[in-house]
């Protein structure tokens, strides 16, 4: 089965890309294609003591928030389980891992508490092993971590979903679907998803609706009162926060995490962008439109009557 996050819900959401550095190359990565070298000039290097300090600023400022450790791949940063060991002192921590690296792991399973820290476990099956990956995913679970398993459904790779999926079942783990936003063979998705496309993927999900069916049709939602920057907000590797990961211009900049005094936003501000690529909603929108979104897939316009929205709508 799935395993729900068992962590506490927190008043601030912080996407924390953590250092732009990889040992994968995946074909669909954004960093991929922006470029690894020149998004490695922004990394910042600091030790568990030194991240200790800044993020306990955060927590006297805005009490435990929840991390969510992403960009590259975090068990790579130098000391990260240390890091993770200092900061969980005051936050809980998500963290988006390949799962490959199986030292770490074991450090990190020996060292971090499960009551502060869960793994989003993505698999890449055109850079790992299934036995090798889904072995450290059971790690993780023998120690009491909650490790969920994602799988992308990029255009390539839709023909092993089925199959994947009963794999990892028969042990006993729940394969969840992401859908991909970007181009492949001049098309763009996911719009680009044709009908057989989109009828295996439910096949798949098992299900016509619900969270990970939700950028499979996206809804728009340009100008839509959103918490980015309030209730949820993305620090890159340089210290610099922004609302969201689609407003990381340098100019959008809203504060850096290395300020003294961290200050975000007071109120939602309208999306100026037209649909929520990573689902960063689920964290800066109001409970009910964030409902509304994942289980029933539509929106309610201001003043509008509640109507369902299909796809092309």
């Amino acid at each position: 089965m799935n395993m729900e996050s068992k962590l506490p819900k927190r008043r601030l959401v912080l996407a924390w890309d953590m250092h732009y550095n990889c040992n994968y190359r995946c074909p669909y990565c954004f960093y991929t294609s922006a470029g690894w070298a020149e998004l490695s000039k922004k990394n910042t290097y600091k030790s568990p003591e030194e991240w200790g300090r800044v993020w306990e600023r955060m927590h006297a400022r805005y009490g435990s928030c929840q991390l969510r450790i992403t960009a590259g791949e975090p068990f790579t940063y130098p000391q990260f389980v240390g890091v993770i060991a200092t900061i969980t002192r005051w936050h809980d921590v998500q963290v988006t891992t390949n799962g490959s690296r199986t030292d770490a792991l074991q450090e990190f399973v020996k060292t971090v508490d499960p009551a502060h820290a869960e793994l989003d476990c993505t698999f890449h099956p055109l850079n790992t092993d299934f036995d090798l990956f889904l072995n450290n995913v059971l790690l993780l679970r023998k120690h009491g971590f909650t490790a969920n398993v994602c799988y992308l459904a990029y255009p390539a790779q839709l023909t092993d979903m089925s199959d994947f999926k009963r794999r990892f079942a028969q042990n006993g783990v729940h394969m969840n679907l992401a859908m991909y936003w970007g181009p492949y063979q001049g098309k763009d998705y996911p719009f680009a998803y044709t009908p057989e496309d989109r009828h295996l993927i439910k096949e798949v999900i098992g299900r016509d609706v619900g969270p990970e069916t939700v950028n499979l049709d996206p809804i728009p939602v340009r100008g839509k009162v959103c918490g980015a920057g309030q209730r949820y907000a993305v620090v890159q590797a340089d210290g610099k926060i922004y609302r969201c990961g689609q407003l990381c211009y340098e100019d959008q900049s809203i504060a850096s995490i290395f300020d003294a005094e961290v200050n975000l936003q007071a109120t939602g501000q309208p999306c100026p962008v037209d649909y929520c690529r990573c689902k960063e909603f689920q964290s800066a929108w109001e409970e009910e439109e964030k409902d509304m979104m994942l289980q029933e897939h539509r929106l309610e316009a201001p003043g509008a009557p509640k109507q369902a929205l299909g796809a092309g709508q």
